[in-house]
């Protein structure tokens, strides 16, 4: 996998705001693969169920051109620099939102994401444990065109979220307007909510969710055996729990040794060292 560094200005953007954008993570023969993909999914397994949302999660089975995904290179280099090299694929997700009626009153879920984890914790201890990376597959450079709304700065939140009574949104909230193969990043403790779509056509995008190699995926136990035999890149392989070790957890040798080699640390490494120079203290 190609090394792709992260910027000193990208990491503290993000560690700040909870999300990066990623221009162009796709290119334009991929773009259209995974569209048509993911088009082909939404065709055999959405039901109409009033909601106007298509939300399949643990996709990667259905095409081979998820597996593609998996360590695609402009993304999950700045996922490991921001996390750590002991992953695992955690989810994989295809949300269409549709065109919302014309009478249809906006409804929010803004949320964090992780199932019950944050509840667990509660909201002054929830560390970083999840980043997705969504590959926007249609255009939302336009308001009001199924933009996913992101509050910055609230993965540093420590108290519950508040919504002014007269608002639908919290106060700072910004919709994400982005270009079909732009991607962006976004963590676990990121406050997001899916906007209306008042144009003609659907928002797509296409998530892959990974956290630390330890925690249970999100949407799978394991993956079917077949799945596991086609895969045979190392990384890859660890990514979607091909290989364990004798307790049965995750080995990371695999982007263990691609980080070795170009000199990368954990996000934790990155941190403590900050801290520890900012206080002058190095014990």
């Amino acid at each position: 996998m190609k090394f792709t560094r992260i910027s000193e200005d990208q990491r503290k953007f993000f560690d700040q705001n909870g999300y990066l954008v990623v221009p162009e993570a796709l290119d334009a023969d991929m773009l259209a693969r995974v569209t048509d993909a993911c088009d082909q999914v939404v065709e055999r397994k959405y039901l109409e169920t009033g909601k106007r949302r298509a939300s399949l999660a643990n996709v990667l089975p259905e095409n081979e051109v998820f597996l593609e995904l998996l360590k695609w290179e402009t993304t999950l280099p700045l996922v490991v620099q921001l996390l750590s090299f002991n992953l695992r694929l955690a989810k994989s997700h295809i949300i269409y939102k549709y065109p919302d009626g014309a009478n249809e009153v906006p409804s929010r879920n803004w949320h964090r994401d992780f199932m019950e984890s944050p509840f667990d914790l509660g909201p002054h201890r929830y560390p970083r444990v999840l980043i997705k990376v969504v590959y926007q597959l249609s255009d939302t450079t336009t308001k009001s065109s199924g933009n996913t709304l992101i509050l910055p700065k609230s993965n540093n939140l420590t108290r519950k979220l508040e919504i002014p009574e007269d608002q639908t949104d919290p106060t700072g909230a910004v919709a994400l307007e982005l270009r079909a193969g732009d991607a962006y990043l976004f963590e676990s403790r990121t406050f997001h909510s899916i906007g209306e779509n008042c144009t003609s056509i659907p928002r797509k995008c296409l998530m892959m969710g990974y956290s630390y190699g330890w925690i249970s995926p999100l949407d799978y136990d394991l993956q079917p055996q077949w799945l596991l035999d086609k895969v045979s890149d190392p990384i890859s392989r660890q990514l979607v729990g091909a290989e364990k070790d004798k307790e049965s957890r995750v080995k990371p040798d695999a982007l263990e040794a691609w980080t070795e080699k170009h000199g990368v640390k954990r996000a934790s490494e990155v941190e403590y060292d900050r801290l520890t120079k900012n206080s002058g203290n190095d014990t």
